[in-house]
């Protein structure tokens, strides 16, 4: 019987080769990676196959300490494959769905998609584009 380990490498694989099959999955990826852009990908990939919906993702120290939420009892918390040492290991975050809020708890900084502009921007320089037919 797979221990739990290689059951999520597994599913890390499962995931990474069925991402580039249809375009859709690869977009749906993309969407939930850009809301988790400070993991890194095997990460965004163990978020993704796990919680495809997930918006900000912390351990339960974070939330509970430097966020001042609480962690939701009966919280499935999403495995993420910690390869630092020889040996892979598992470690758990929960996405903020899965908080309650406490007095004077701090809500995530969660980026959102800005609409397309018409804009070219560098830097702070930004000029009008014309866009061509």
């Amino acid at each position: 019987m797979p221990s739990k380990t290689e059951e999520y490498l597994a599913l890390a694989q499962r995931t990474a080769n069925g991402l580039t099959r249809y375009w859709e999955s690869w977009t749906d990826y993309l969407t939930t990676a850009s809301r988790l852009y400070k993991y890194p990908f095997a990460d965004q990939l163990m978020i993704y196959a796990q919680r495809p919906d997930a918006t900000a993702c912390a351990s339960f120290d974070i939330w509970n300490n430097r966020m001042n939420r609480y962690v939701r009892r009966g919280s499935k918390g999403i495995a993420l494959l910690d390869q630092s040492s020889s040996v892979p290991r598992l470690h758990y975050v929960f996405d903020v769905s899965d908080t309650g809020v406490r007095r004077n708890s701090r809500d995530p900084e969660v980026l959102a998609a800005r609409p397309r502009s018409d804009a070219a921007c560098v830097g702070n320089d930004c000029q009008r584009v014309r866009r061509l037919p």
